[in-house]
């Protein structure tokens, strides 16, 4: 591998290689994070979408967001009709909290505050919830309020639905880092039957950085450090 593979490779910006069909040929380390999100005909897509007309390489200033990861541009190339290229650029958050205070956080069973929440929020409800937990998941430090103001607002987006699936684990091969040190992350999964019209949460829950709060199609999803 030479010096400019391994720039690419090591890039914070995800880099995709096509060829004419759709197929990924090759790929970087931030790009394989990226297709936890979106599917390789999902990014396909975009890159056919903000091609040139002629060979060549076009560059545009977007918003686009996958789950956790926005990014503010996209770079779409070629030079043949069997490869193009697509490179989108990673959105900074400076205001991204990189130190954690422990005054905040509180021991606790996640399992028991969504119990409460279930109980509080949907009272005289006649949702349906298929659960499925992973409960090996540890007593785990967590801000109290702010987790339950987080889930009680999505079970009150979920109201009108008739099922859901309520989906909590570990997620495997990714992790968060807080004061430089690397925490797993629980993620909570509400899958609904139908599309949802969700209404982000715009409280101090999304300025904390600790807890985050994404929706795509028929799935809010919620995850947060296992802090123990």
């Amino acid at each position: 591998m030479t010096i400019y593979e391994e720039v690419l490779e090591y890039d914070l910006n995800p880099f995709i290689l096509f060829d004419g069909d759709g197929k990924i040929k090759n790929f970087n380390k931030e790009a394989e994070f990226l297709l936890n999100f979106a599917s390789a005909k999902e990014l396909f897509d975009l890159t056919v979408s903000y091609a040139s007309k002629t060979f060549g390489f076009k560059r545009e200033f977007i918003n686009i967001t996958y789950e956790k990861q926005s990014f503010y541009a996209i770079l779409v190339g070629y030079i043949s009709d069997d490869e193009i290229i697509l490179r989108l650029y990673k959105e900074v958050n400076s205001s991204k909290l990189t130190k954690l205070d422990d005054n905040n956080l509180k021991e606790t069973n996640i399992f028991t505050l969504i119990e409460l929440s279930k109980s509080t929020t949907l009272l005289g409800c006649n949702l349906i919830i298929e659960e499925i937990y992973d409960v090996s998941i540890p007593l785990i430090k967590l801000n109290v309020n702010d987790f339950l103001l987080c889930i009680n607002n999505v079970f009150e987006q979920l109201k009108d639905q008739n099922k859901i699936t309520l989906k909590v684990s570990i997620k495997t091969g990714e992790y968060e880092v807080i004061n430089t040190k690397k925490y797993k992350i629980i993620s909570i999964d509400f899958i609904a039957n139908e599309k949802l019209r969700f209404t982000p949460l715009t409280t101090h829950i999304n300025r904390n950085g600790i807890i985050n709060l994404s929706h795509k199609n028929q799935i809010i999803k919620v995850e947060l450090p296992l802090i123990v």
